[in-house]
């Protein structure tokens, strides 16, 4: 789900064009805890950007010096940029909002 598309995977799983009359639950049925749990393990996926210097659009995020450090950039404007100096709370935020810009409907 982090890695993937979950919107084609859940369509053609259903058999459909569009999730608009369905909800994920029915194709995926894991939970926010579970996909949490499973990156403590496996790791949370790589972002594009190492840096705030990142010209990338959308969401970002990278662990410096023991703080992760999320944004979201885009036409070159930062926009909701957090610090987390506690681990699991840094990872939590961002697992939730990968999830989130995914389409999983697990958030």
């Amino acid at each position: 789900m982090l890695y993937g598309d979950p919107l084609s995977f859940a369509c053609e799983t259903l058999g459909v064009n569009n999730m608009l009359d369905h909800h994920y639950s029915e194709v995926f049925t894991v939970s926010k805890e579970e996909v949490y749990a499973y990156t403590l393990i496996h790791g949370i996926p790589q972002s594009e950007s190492t840096s705030k210097q990142s010209l990338a659009e959308g969401f970002h995020y990278y662990k410096e010096e023991g703080k992760w450090y999320t944004f979201f950039r885009e036409r070159n404007y930062v926009f909701d940029e957090k610090v987390f100096v506690d681990d699991e709370s840094g990872k939590k935020y961002i697992v939730h909002t990968l999830l989130k810009l995914a389409g999983t409907g697990l958030y």
